[in-house]
């Protein structure tokens, strides 16, 4: 069965690109362009494998997704990976310890990209 990744960025030319990008690979893709449409979806789609999501967005940060989304009992067991420009120390350290799964740096090696998914997905 194909694993599907929820793919949240307020831009919608990266959104687009990364769902390629991991089409190719084989997954099934679901687009958000913020954190609350996210979490939206993410309620009426249980079968979401992880959720992929930038960190600064309007409306709703990738931080607030991910509080969301651990404080949801239903959805708190789906791994959340950050794809992101930004590289603050503190917020790194605040997102693992608010159940992160992975932080990636943009712009990103695709082997990397994929090895830190999978990582996320095989552990939860």
């Amino acid at each position: 069965m194909k694993k599907t990744i929820l793919v949240v960025d307020d831009f919608a030319s990266i959104r687009d690109f990364v769902c390629e990008t991991l089409q190719r690979k084989g997954y099934d893709t679901v687009g958000a362009s913020n954190g609350n449409h996210a979490y939206e979806l993410l309620a009426d789609k249980p079968e979401v494998s992880l959720v992929l999501t930038d960190y600064n967005m309007p409306d709703c940060t990738g931080f607030e997704l991910l509080k969301k989304i651990k404080s949801n009992p239903t959805i708190a067991q789906v791994p959340v990976v950050f794809l992101t420009t930004e590289s603050n120390p503190d917020k790194m350290r605040a997102a693992k310890e608010a159940g992160l799964s992975a932080w990636i740096k943009k712009p990103y090696r695709a082997e990397t990209f994929f090895a830190q998914i999978e990582n996320a997905m095989s552990n939860g």
